[in-house]
């Protein structure tokens, strides 16, 4: 949909507002939508320590949706997430 249908489609059901109005309305909306959309995904893999709960991990991750593991028997198990805070902190 170009700007103009979309700039129409509003004018329709607002006939009372003017056309750079609904240019700035427009443009808000997508900021807003690409504020909100994940853009970007992919997987950052490292290994693991034994008996250590805390990973240092680069800047550029955002936000962590799942995490897997590997018992050995390539099948890939999900950690369920932490609700809360644990109940002992690493030192370390």
């Amino acid at each position: 949909m170009t700007a103009g249908e979309m700039m129409e489609l509003i004018q329709q059901h607002h006939a009372d507002m003017g056309e750079t109005e609904v240019l700035k309305l427009i443009n808000r909306a997508m900021e807003d939508f690409s504020i909100k959309t994940k853009m970007i995904t992919g997987t950052y893999v490292f290994d693991t320590i034994i008996d250590k709960r805390y990973y240092t991990l680069p800047d550029l991750i955002l936000e962590i949706d799942e995490v897997y593991y590997d018992s050995g028997d390539s099948k890939g198990r999900r950690i369920p997430r932490l609700v809360g805070k644990p109940q002992e902190m690493d030192r370390g």
